[in-house]
């Protein structure tokens, strides 16, 4: 790889869409997250406090993070291949597979460290998984591609019925993928007060969250949206499409809290594994057909 592109990747890590882009918006999110999953407790002010109250080291302070550190780096490789305005690596170097891979990573770094705290359902998130990897992977039977670039300027003509039933599985999944369920989040829902005191690894998980947003979130932008140029207005329809994500994921994860863990199970087992057996034969079919 020449010289050129190594900088050209550590300068999108490092800065957008890596670590600073992420933190800053993820921040944002995770902010508004917290007020509106624990609306209780105050105004934006107050959850900006207690978000960043979480980050602050409780607890055993030895040892080294290695699960969260390894989960925020591959968490920030996710998010270079998303199609956002002003991205420093090229369209033609971004690839579905490796976002795939490496949030699928990041996720199973987090169960490893929740594994045995009673606080995680590794069932419910193993299937919340395999759904959002249907529902990424299902476009590109039709269009034959990888690159996110690509996937959000198809249109499926005819099959657009593919694209948007796998859009909206995606969202489904959101929720239980962001940690924003109990069930899915050992370190504990954004704004609230924590489940034990976190020690480095704690701190690190819920640094990860805030990082997350970006690469979920602006992944959803990239496929099932038309990407855009560089330019101001293009960034800030980026954004937009990011915050709408963001934002239906925590009105579903709002609403399958209130009504409890045993809806928020019944809702994925007998909702949202059906729907995506439904999207993968709407794939399969629309392939088929594609063929003829």
């Amino acid at each position: 790889m020449p010289w050129g592109e190594i900088g050209l990747q550590g300068l999108g890590l490092v800065l957008y869409p890596g670590l600073l882009g992420a933190c800053v918006i993820g921040f944002l999110l995770e902010v508004a997250s917290a007020w509106a999953l624990v609306p209780e407790r105050g105004g934006p002010l107050p959850a900006a406090r207690r978000v960043l109250t979480a980050a602050r080291l409780a607890g055993d302070a030895r040892g080294f993070p290695l699960y969260s550190l390894s989960a925020l780096l591959l968490a920030l490789i996710a998010a270079l291949q998303v199609a956002a305005p002003y991205n420093p690596v090229p369209a033609t170097d971004r690839n579905l597979l490796v976002a795939g891979f490496a949030l699928a990573g990041a996720a199973w770094l987090l169960w490893s460290w929740g594994w045995n705290r009673g606080e995680l359902d590794t069932g419910l998130m193993l299937t919340v998984q395999l759904c959002w990897l249907v529902a990424m992977l299902v476009p590109t039977v039709e269009s034959e591609t990888f690159k996110p670039q690509t996937l959000g300027n198809t249109q499926f003509n005819p099959y657009l019925a593919v694209k948007v039933a796998s859009g909206l599985l995606y969202l489904l999944c959101l929720p239980a993928l962001l940690h924003l369920l109990p069930e899915s989040a050992p370190q504990g829902v954004p704004g609230g007060a924590g489940r034990r005191p976190p020690g480095l690894e704690g701190v690190g998980f819920g640094l990860l969250r805030v990082v997350l947003w970006l690469p979920y979130c602006g992944l959803f932008a990239s496929l099932f949206f038309p990407p855009g140029g560089d330019d101001p207005l293009e960034l800030l329809r980026f954004l937009g499409i990011v915050g709408g994500a963001a934002a239906i994921g925590v009105a579903i994860a709002l609403n399958l809290i209130y009504r409890g863990t045993a809806f928020t199970h019944r809702f994925y087992m007998r909702v949202v594994i059906p729907f995506t057996f439904v999207t993968l034969g709407l794939g399969i079919l629309s392939a088929v057909i594609g063929t003829r």
